[in-house]
């Protein structure tokens, strides 16, 4: 039979379980790796990008990095002349350069952007070209990828749900 508390300890238990099972399915996006300006960004290019809907959030960003190839060290460093934000999504902004002009192809723009997307957590990268004020969004989509499959925590909580009952109307 049911004691005092058992069902306070009960409720407090199922509480707790939805608590985790909420927090896990709320993913959010992922910020991007930079560190955002405290002032308003000025300028041509942010006015361009502002045109076209986006906030500058940061200017001229470096992100060290670390290469090893076997015993060997290297370090370098990934450049990004703007980040900026629309619709709560962020972009790394690259400035054309006269010297290194973009082909467009699937390989040359893959090795020329995609390390950028994944290093600063992106959802793209927007090309500009200043002389002609354009500006050309970049966005990958990798698929083909296997997950292996996961238990699902649902099934596992209600069967933990069903036996906590079955013990305490036995009980």
């Amino acid at each position: 039979m049911l004691r005092d508390g058992d069902v306070i300890v009960l409720f407090l238990l199922i509480v707790v379980i939805l608590s985790l099972m909420a927090r896990k399915w709320k993913k959010s996006e992922p910020r991007p790796m930079v560190r955002q300006s405290d002032r308003p960004i000025r300028g041509d290019i942010p006015d361009l990008l502002e045109r076209d809907g986006y906030e500058v959030v940061a200017a001229k960003q470096r992100l060290p990095l670390r290469i090893q190839v076997g015993d060997k060290g290297y370090d370098s460093r990934l450049y990004a002349d703007f980040i900026a934000r629309k619709n709560g999504k962020y972009y790394v902004v690259i400035l054309a350069k006269a010297k290194k002009s973009l082909r467009l192809s699937g390989a040359a723009v893959r090795d020329r952007f995609l390390g950028h997307v994944f290093a600063f957590q992106a959802a793209g990268v927007l090309y500009i070209d200043p002389d002609q004020e354009t500006v050309k969004t970049i966005q990958f989509e990798v698929s083909g990828i296997r997950y292996p499959r996961r238990r699902h925590l649902l099934s596992h909580l209600v069967m933990l749900i069903v036996g906590m009952l079955i013990a305490i109307a036995a009980g």
